[in-house]
């Protein structure tokens, strides 16, 4: 699309390289943006090195929702212990509690948990399993995929809040725009998610709500 925009620009130009054309050369699939004019680039890898762990595992892609997918069978099985789909209520505690971490951190989603996609009963097999996964690229799409989807429907939604705060952070970028004394710390601040604490297990009817003691302090 950018070369096709260049030269739609200057018809000159077809027919030259990335960089003929004064674009940076494509190395591998990333998010390009930029925070307070600094561009900023986020790929796989850095996701990585960002969460710690390594760029491999097991990844399926394009499941989406197809019924007719081999995976249905074998999810199901994991989550269900059938080959049919159950509801959320048949999950065990432990399996609900998996579902919401990782509705709330690694793939979010919006709406209810009750519903999950092929997609995320996948990648709860893997960890069910203790089967590595590609952690590093299931978010790397689904940041991709969040992020197109709030391009089109006009969504103002930043999936990945404290994952993006820490790149920026640890690429020395917000250090550096706060030396320029040019922006607020609340401007620049690191962004925080939910907690998931008494209240979230209360509201999930796993404990009662009166098992509930809160701290005297604020975490």
């Amino acid at each position: 699309m950018e070369e096709d925009h260049k030269v739609l620009i200057d018809p000159s130009l077809e027919g030259k390289s990335r960089e003929e054309m004064g674009l940076e050369p494509f190395v591998a699939t990333e998010i390009r943006s930029s925070i307070m004019g600094v561009p900023v680039f986020i790929n796989q890898e850095i996701i990585a090195y960002v969460i710690g762990r390594a760029s491999k595992g097991n990844y399926k892609d394009g499941l989406d929702n197809n019924k007719k997918s081999c995976w249905n069978d074998v999810v199901n099985e994991t989550m269900f212990n059938s080959n049919k789909k159950g509801s959320y209520n048949n999950l065990h505690m432990e399996k609900k509690m998996m579902l919401k971490i990782q509705n709330e951190n690694l793939l979010p989603k919006g709406g209810s948990s009750d519903q999950p996609s092929l997609e995320h009963r996948l990648f709860l097999h893997f960890f069910l399993k203790k089967d590595k996964a590609n952690v590093s690229k299931y978010i790397f799409k689904h940041m991709i995929k969040t992020l197109k989807e709030s391009q089109l429907n006009n969504r103002t939604w930043i999936p990945y809040g404290r994952l993006i705060s820490e790149i920026f952070n640890q690429g020395g970028l917000l250090r550096g725009l706060s030396e320029t004394k040019g922006f607020t710390d609340d401007m620049l601040g690191i962004v925080t998610g939910k907690i998931i604490n008494g209240g979230t297990l209360a509201n999930m009817k796993l404990i009662k709500p009166d098992a509930i003691i809160k701290l005297e302090t604020y975490m």
